[in-house]
């Protein structure tokens, strides 16, 4: 196939494009910004995605994989807020317009979203099915998954994935916390009581490679580990890895001093099981986290 990467630069984007062009695909990452190398079978084109979008390019490739997005881990200025929107509606909206106007195009839209559609679960088992939530990263998702949905009638084959938080080696959320717990001040956030819902980086890889090939897959995939765990135990898991203590808390107000509406957000509790690709025989390769935060320090 010829697979079409947006956000093919970052921390998910790059590992996934050496995963599908390692399996006999042709690659092309659209994003702002270029990555040092690209390994073979992988073409990488500098593009807003919205006004500069390489069509012929594009309009060539079997399935596009959206990942492009900001980073929601800022301080959720107004102004930011809007960004985080916008740099995940609007080109989501321009890949699938260009496909409508043409006529041609690909027939896969696989869209990145997270499991922060559902909201603030408590001890509910959140699926598929489950209701969308009410804050902000809530409606993200909602009018996110919408836009996606819209590929349909573009005869597209749409897919939106849930993801919780990734865990592997070189970025994502260890990357910020590592430093923390190394130097013993690492802990459960809140009152650790909330769910933590999860998935290691090569499985993660995995869930995009089978939406985007098996036809089997369309709407919305929880893309997270069966085996939730709650923060408390995240944590101390990260710490018996790193051989640190994990044992200082951090308050839930001091979440929200820092980090604004984000702290908010981080102390959610949210246990999401992966239904849909249970149902279709996925396999996880690191269903639990001890091994997944092993391979990830």
């Amino acid at each position: 196939m010829k697979i079409a990467i947006t956000g093919g630069a970052g921390f998910v984007g790059m590992r996934l494009a050496g995963l599908l062009a390692s399996r006999g695909n042709e690659v092309l990452i659209l994003d702002r910004n270029l990555p040092h190398a690209t390994p073979h079978g992988v073409i990488a084109v500098r593009t807003d995605l919205v006004h500069d979008l390489p069509l012929e390019q594009y309009l060539a490739c079997n399935a596009v994989i959206h990942l492009a997005g900001v980073n929601i881990f800022g301080r959720w200025t107004d102004a930011y807020k809007k960004l985080i929107a916008s740099s995940r509606i609007e080109t989501a909206q321009a890949l699938i317009g260009a496909v409508k106007d043409a006529g041609r195009g690909p027939t896969v839209f696989v869209s990145a979203s997270a499991v922060g559609y559902y909201g603030d679960g408590g001890e509910e088992e959140l699926i598929e099915s489950s209701p969308n939530g009410t804050d902000f990263l809530a409606k993200v998702c909602r009018e996110w998954e919408a836009v996606a949905a819209s590929a349909a009638a573009a005869g597209m084959r749409t897919v939106s994935v849930r993801t919780g938080i990734v865990l592997g080696p070189g970025g994502g959320m260890l990357a910020k916390l590592i430093p923390i717990f190394k130097v013993g001040m690492g802990g459960p956030m809140g009152n650790g009581r909330q769910w933590f819902s999860w998935i290691s980086l090569e499985d993660l890889l995995h869930v995009y490679e089978v939406v985007a090939t098996d036809s089997r897959y369309s709407g919305p995939v929880n893309a997270v580990s069966p085996e939730p765990v709650r923060n408390r135990d995240f944590a101390r898991a990260l710490g018996k890895a790193l051989h640190r203590p994990s044992i200082i808390p951090v308050p839930g107000f001091a979440l929200r001093i820092v980090l604004g509406e984000l702290g908010s957000v981080v102390l959610m509790s949210q246990k999401v099981m992966p239904r849909a690709l249970l149902k279709n025989g996925f396999v996880f390769t690191k269903p639990a986290i001890e091994a997944a935060i092993s391979e990830s320090i």
